[in-house]
């Protein structure tokens, strides 16, 4: 066993110093999530006298690290690693509710660009497995349920489209705007009702599909 991670840690390493790019990206995300979002909707119906509802976890952040081993002239493949940071806050009357989402995902990257016809576009495919983290804190506070924090993980398969547009800058470096849309057919995340509804098998299923869409800016060198 220590002998097969050594061998992968070997050649993960001399196809990372051979790296022929390096991508870091930063986006807008939007998310819908089904399931989560109907937890959301029936917290905010069971408690009417709550005078500002819970926001559905849809508007994040993300940050994107890539690197890319040449292929050949068009295609190219590599790691991608990404992370994306959903909240929703309610504040009433002494009673503050935050949910925290982390989403965690790396991925076989798979970036195609024909430089001779495209003239700077570029595409790029992930496929990813995708984990995630939901924390609630009130007033400030981790809250607490069947005397633990309340948390829930999760964890998933998902595919990422990019479409993006090099604008070369000076030294081997390029500036790309870029749009995405991601798909996850199923993540399982059993606890995510407890900690927005405190129930559990009452309102929503154990996982849920998402869909997501990005806008963001990525800086690459080689």
């Amino acid at each position: 066993m220590r002998k097969c991670l050594f061998l992968f840690l070997s050649v993960f390493l001399a196809n990372l110093l051979g790296a022929q790019q390096f991508k870091i990206g930063v986006a807008y995300n939007y998310m819908a999530a089904p399931q989560w979002d109907y937890c959301i909707k029936t917290y905010n119906f069971s408690r009417p006298f709550n005078t500002e509802k819970q926001p559905l976890l849809t508007n994040g952040v993300g940050v994107s690290v890539g690197y890319l081993f040449k292929l050949n002239h068009t295609l190219k493949q590599g790691i991608n690693l990404t992370y994306s940071y959903f909240g929703s806050l309610s504040e009433n009357q002494n009673f503050n509710n935050k949910l925290n989402l982390h989403f965690l995902s790396i991925g076989y990257l798979i970036s195609f660009q024909n430089p001779e016809k495209s003239d700077g576009f570029y595409t790029d495919c992930v496929f990813s497995l995708t984990t995630t983290g939901l924390f609630r804190n009130i007033n400030g506070e981790p809250f607490i349920y069947d005397d633990e924090t309340s948390k829930a993980f999760g964890i998933g398969g998902s595919i990422n489209v990019t479409e993006g547009y090099n604008f070369k800058l000076k030294n081997n470096c390029s500036l790309s705007p870029y749009i995405a849309v991601g798909y996850t057919p199923y993540l399982y995340s059993p606890n995510t009702e407890a900690v927005i509804n405190q129930t559990k098998g009452l309102v929503a299923k154990s996982g849920t599909a998402i869909f997501s869409a990005q806008a963001g800016l990525c800086f690459s060198f080689k």
